[in-house]
């Protein structure tokens, strides 16, 4: 194979690792290997390493190590656009080949949420999935960060916000009031010396956190990083936190606390590129979605 760079046309290249060339897109796009593994599930060592070997067998650097992270050599920018256009056409393959299923089978990669996975998907919505799709495999991608769909990271996601960008199909699954909850032994507890649990998710904004500063003055008493954290800890009688009412039905011990306005209510978003919206697996993945999850709008 020959690639021209700009002016220059480089001699033969040994034919491309496209997990190679997936994992450099991906450092392209984050700016830093750290980065880049963690939205890959893969240590900084490893994605440094293979990029390592990856310039070696090219015979030339694509990349630029900075303190701050990664910059693309002039060479790399050019080889990111090719590369890009590599995934794009291999996207359509697959969206032309997906569209001559008959049947739902295959794999489908579910973006979402821990404590939505652990406390809905998980128990409500997959075991039937599983009875009706015999031929159907799941995967669950679960983070905090957003998945991006439009590079096929995830076939499906459930958002707690509908994106405005990309050609993509949403339906709203369920709406979540939220109230302040706690173990019942906090009952009657004044309001000011109740024990408080934040929740701190990295770089990303928590919902809880402002508004616990904004009704209550004391500072949180403990602080989990996870949303399957924050409801362990409530369970647990460590304190009290905004959260989803429908928690009050996993446990008769959580019990609203009174005396503070209900938080502000949560949209659940269903999300998928257009494309896959009528491929079979995913759609039947999309309705025992929309379907299954009507319960996390209830409480008692």
């Amino acid at each position: 194979m020959q690639m021209r760079m700009g002016n220059e046309t480089t001699g033969p290249l040994p034919s491309p690792d496209w997990a190679d060339l997936r994992l450099f897109l991906e450092v392209a796009r984050t700016g830093s290997f750290s980065a880049a593994g963690r939205k890959l599930g893969l240590e900084q060592s490893t994605v440094s390493r293979r990029m390592a070997a990856f310039e070696e067998r090219l015979g030339t650097a694509v990349f630029d190590r900075l303190p701050s992270g990664t910059a693309l050599t002039a060479l790399g920018a050019e080889m990111k656009r090719h590369a890009e256009g590599m995934e794009a056409h291999a996207d359509e393959l697959m969206q032309r080949i997906s569209g001559h299923e008959r049947e739902a089978e295959g794999l489908v990669r579910l973006a979402l949420t821990e404590s939505i996975a652990v406390y809905g998907v998980i128990p409500r919505v997959l075991p039937r999935l599983a009875e009706l799709h015999p031929r159907l495999s799941i995967q669950l991608l679960t983070s905090y960060e957003v998945a991006d769909l439009g590079h096929r990271e995830a076939d499906l996601a459930l958002r707690f916000f509908r994106p405005t960008s990309g050609d993509l199909v949403t339906a709203r699954v369920v709406t979540l009031p939220t109230a302040l909850i706690a173990h019942r032994r906090w009952l009657g507890t004044e309001l000011a010396r109740l024990p408080l649990i934040g929740v701190s998710l990295g770089h990303l904004p928590a919902l809880e956190n402002d508004w616990l500063a904004h009704h209550l003055p004391q500072p949180p008493r403990f602080v989990v990083s996870s949303y399957v954290g924050q409801i362990e800890a409530v369970r647990a009688g460590l304190g009290a936190s905004l959260m989803a009412r429908s928690a009050l039905a996993m446990d008769p011990q959580l019990v609203e606390l009174e005396g503070v306005p209900r938080g502000p209510e949560l949209e659940l978003w269903l999300v998928t590129p257009r494309s896959l919206r009528r491929v079979p697996r995913v759609a039947a993945v999309w309705h025992a979605l929309h379907d299954g999850l009507g319960f996390l709008a209830g409480a008692p």
